[in-house]
């Protein structure tokens, strides 16, 4: 499933730990460069904040440590052998409960736009 930040799938989660299903998820970025994608996430001015002032980190490495702190299994993408060292560097570092709830205000549970043809159709998710 796709998650980020700013798209959570906390309902989702909740179904699928029940199950006892372990989630694999993409796009913990946002997607940016697909039809549906937007640059949303890596534009937040939350992440940006916890990223550049508190954390020294890039808001890549923030979005995906804040998916490896929810427990998921996580898939990420990329060429760029720069990208690739900074993606591994997650793991001796940790969020603040203050920014864990910073993030999940973040969440945008409302309506999204998904790019179809030449038009837009607009669904809810949760």
């Amino acid at each position: 499933m796709e998650m980020n930040p700013l798209w959570q799938q906390k309902k989702l989660r909740e179904l699928f730990k029940e199950k006892g299903i372990i989630a694999t998820v993409y796009s913990p970025l946002g997607a940016k460069g697909t039809l549906w994608g937007k640059n949303w996430v890596m534009d937040s001015e939350v992440l940006q904040e916890i990223a550049n002032q508190k954390k020294g980190k890039t808001v890549a490495q923030v979005c995906l440590r804040w998916v490896y702190e929810q427990g998921v299994s996580l898939l990420v993408k990329s060429f760029n052998k720069e990208r690739m060292k900074e993606n591994l560097d997650i793991f001796d570092w940790k969020l603040s409960g203050e920014e864990s709830a910073k993030m999940v205000l973040t969440n945008c549970s409302g309506v999204f736009v998904m790019a179809r043809s030449d038009h837009y159709t607009s669904f809810t998710s949760s």
